[in-house]
């Protein structure tokens, strides 16, 4: 082989690699489009790297499908249909939140420690690689969107994927986000025991139990972090009051799901995980997913809000959206 052609061959291969490295980076752009009428309804408004979500004219959250430091997608800036911001600040803000898990607890995100016994929860093992919106994005009265995601290793290997649709709608108590997410690979794959696996929302500062107006509150009965931690339940409602307002989230399981628990915390975090509690007799146990068999997660967070003299109807909101969800 000539010196000439030789070169050519391995300036075809470099460019070639580059190009697969790249990935993300060469799917359609969606930076500048909008879907959905600004004024009413839900409105989207694509950025590189995010989703704004409007409703009736106010930024409510942000999607990142994206993101240099959290390595996996989420929401943030969550907020009430008057615009009160229920997550905390993202990142948080010193001297008005604490800064602890700055990049682990952003909003709104599914996450989870131990997939074959990698993180993807601690942003060190890997990285969720955003493979595009599926179809398209549908903005109106309620919104739609899928995401295909790809779950990579530090080394490039490629554990699993991913495809997710989220679905936005008006309730009665506010505005619900549905989540349902498949995960699949051609090879056998397991996720493990760790409290940080499942669904993850980190409440505002003003709303968290510790150091704030907040509760947590569940199907059961239980109350705040003692009463609510490793318990098996249906949903947990992280509220508490703001000016005059009582807003919040309200964390619901999905039909079909595994039995789900609360990994709750009184300084603002709640994970809602459906793999086994995270004690030292169940350390050992796997839930495996076949190859071809897609293994299916479904949860419900309602932004609710409403007058801080009324009571919260968190049963009749659940009940909503398991009908949704049907």
């Amino acid at each position: 082989m000539s010196h000439t052609l030789a070169r050519l061959v391995l300036v075809g291969v470099l460019v070639a690699a580059r190009n697969t490295a790249a990935g993300a980076d060469e799917l359609p752009s969606i930076d500048g489009k909008t879907w959905g009428d600004a004024a009413k309804g839900f409105h989207l408004v694509g950025r590189e790297g995010s989703l704004d979500v409007h409703l009736d004219g106010r930024k409510v959250a942000t999607y990142y499908f994206r993101h240099a430091q959290v390595k996996r997608p989420f929401f943030a800036h969550v907020a009430t249909r008057d615009g009160t911001q229920v997550t905390r600040n993202f990142p948080p803000v010193k001297g008005k939140d604490p800064v602890d898990h700055a990049d682990m607890h952003p909003g709104i995100w599914l996450g989870f420690a131990n997939i074959d016994g990698l993180s993807f929860w601690h942003n060190k093992d890997g990285d969720v690689v955003h493979d595009g919106f599926e179809g398209e994005i549908a903005a109106g009265d309620s919104a739609r969107f899928v995401v295909k995601n790809r779950y990579v290793a530090a080394g490039g290997k490629v554990i699993c994927n991913q495809r997710t649709e989220y679905r936005l709608a008006r309730d009665a108590a506010g505005w619900l986000l549905a989540i349902d997410a498949a995960f699949s690979s051609d090879k056998s794959l397991a996720f493990g025991v760790k409290e940080e696996m499942g669904l993850g929302v980190r409440v505002a500062t003003p709303i968290a139990v510790k150091g704030g107006t907040g509760s947590i509150t569940s199907t059961a009965g239980g109350r705040d972090e003692k009463g609510t931690w490793g318990k098996v339940d249906s949903w947990w409602d992280y509220s508490g009051t703001i000016d005059v307002r009582r807003v919040g989230l309200l964390v619901m399981s999905g039909p079909g799901n595994p039995d789900v628990w609360a990994h709750s915390r009184d300084y603002g975090v709640l994970v809602a995980n459906p793999f086994p509690v995270d004690t030292k007799d169940n350390q050992g146990k796997k839930t495996a997913v076949e190859p071809g068999r897609p293994f299916r997660l479904r949860f419900g967070v309602l932004v609710h809000d409403g007058p801080a003299k009324d009571a919260f109807d968190a049963k009749a909101a659940a009940k909503r959206y398991a009908n949704l969800a049907k």
